[in-house]
């Protein structure tokens, strides 16, 4: 499937509240990430690669990544990281929740583009690590993961843990059922676990056929239950040569120089439906994303103001002209007042009826206006988050199938700060950078 790229002036800012900002809008600033960056990462590569540091010999990491079902690839990569034969570059993801959000998806396109882009410039040997460490707290989400149904409802599909049997049972009835559901179920099937974070790990590495693609165990740098995210990456990075991190948005610097900060891709999906929505009444999808676009406005755009006072004008310019064609009639000595009163009622009651019948279809189109709207902005903005934190992974494979994650790949650009949008409908030709 081709998909359509559009790279909106908006960016994704992190800030230190909620994501209610998180869409803001740029300015003049340039939107490719400057080169100076990649030079940082370059010269953090340069110095790990000479640190005199002795390998981390833990078994338990190896363990769990065959646990996850890595390959023997994926335990090599590990091992080459613990003996610090190649420089990490971490993702984190939610634990405890076993389906993908979009969010950690985009996360990780990006951490493996970060790879790509960096093994141009000589640094050869890079593993994105992918580690279930964030907690609902951490991303400031209840950790939902959702599918949007056809009627445009939310249906959280999260798995936390458990009887992974009842949570496919749950999914094939829950699924809105298309011709990719009976592969998806399979794909799960055969990554079902009852622990969360080895499930999401084992479905992952199904979906990214990546070398350079491992897993880190969730008790990775673990030094107390309530210890946050920042805590445990600092530790991390005296055990392995930890090169980057991916995060939600661009972070200021932070006090210890490594890992250094790489902003995650932000993105948003259009499908079909929701394309026309945009088209019938005017409006872009940069309008939706920046709360611009109004909806009480916009569902009345198109529909005359007052339509009482359209048909009292009509009404008295044709009563006036009947009149005035009765008067004319009488100057040639024709009188036919049974004739003009029958025609002056029928008219009357005529234009009556018609005004109410346009009053009511202009009621019933306003009606069906706020609906598409809502769905509109309900499928762009669920829940008034980001469409990425909130809509799984699971939803486009349901309905694309598994050339969704290969085109999502193809289509995105890891380099630009813009919030980028994904037109996921059929298109006329290839896909527009």
């Amino acid at each position: 499937m081709a998909y359509r790229v559009e790279r909106l002036p908006l960016t994704a800012v992190r800030g230190s509240g909620s994501r209610a900002s998180t869409l803001a809008r740029l300015s003049r600033r340039r939107t490719k990430l400057p080169s100076r960056v990649f030079a940082a990462f370059v010269a953090l590569a340069r110095k790990l690669e000479r640190q005199r540091v002795a390998p981390l010999n833990d078994d338990t990491w190896l363990e769990w990544v065959r646990q996850a079902g890595g390959g023997r690839r994926h335990v090599e990569s590990m091992r080459a990281v613990q003996r610090r034969d190649s420089l990490a570059i971490v993702v984190p993801l939610l634990k405890g929740a076993a389906a993908p959000r979009m969010d950690e998806v985009l996360r990780l396109l990006t951490g493996l583009q970060l790879a790509k882009l960096l093994r141009k410039r000589q640094v050869e040997n890079v593993a994105v690590l992918a580690w279930p460490v964030l907690s609902a707290t951490d991303e400031a989400e209840a950790g939902g993961s959702a599918i949007v149904q056809r009627s445009g409802d939310l249906e959280d599909i999260n798995f936390t843990g458990g009887d992974p049997q009842a949570y496919l049972e749950r999914l094939r009835t829950t699924l809105p059922g298309t011709g990719f559901s009976a592969w998806l179920i399979d794909q799960l099937a055969r990554a079902a676990s009852e622990d969360a974070d080895r499930f999401k790990a084992r479905l992952l590495l199904r979906l990214f056929e990546d070398d350079g693609l491992a897993l880190l165990a969730p008790h990775a740098a673990l030094g107390g239950e309530q210890e946050t995210f920042e805590k445990r990456l600092e530790r991390l990075g005296g055990q392995i040569p930890l090169l980057g991190v991916i995060r939600d948005g661009m972070t200021g610097p932070s006090a210890k120089a490594p890992p250094l900060s790489y902003p995650s891709i932000s993105a948003t999906m259009v499908e079909g439906k929701v394309e026309q929505w945009l088209t019938k009444f005017g409006i872009s999808a940069e309008e939706v994303l920046a709360r611009e676009a109004k909806p009480e406005a916009l569902a009345l755009r198109h529909l005359p103001r007052d339509l009482s006072a359209v048909f009292s004008r009509f009404k008295e310019g044709v009563l006036g002209a009947m009149l005035r064609a009765e008067l004319s009639l009488n100057e040639l000595g024709f009188a036919p007042v049974a004739d003009v009163k029958r025609g002056l009622d029928n008219f009357d009651m005529g234009c009556d009826r018609l005004r109410q019948r346009a009053v009511a279809e202009a009621q019933r189109e306003e009606e069906i206006n706020r609906r598409q709207l809502a769905k509109l902005f309900h499928y762009m903005l669920p829940v008034g988050q980001p469409q990425q934190h909130v809509v799984s992974l699971l939803h486009y494979l349901d309905f694309y199938g598994p050339e969704f994650l290969p085109g999502l790949r193809a289509s995105l650009e890891a380099d630009d700060l813009r919030h980028q949008v994904l037109y996921l409908a059929p298109n006329k030709g290839d896909a527009e950078v």
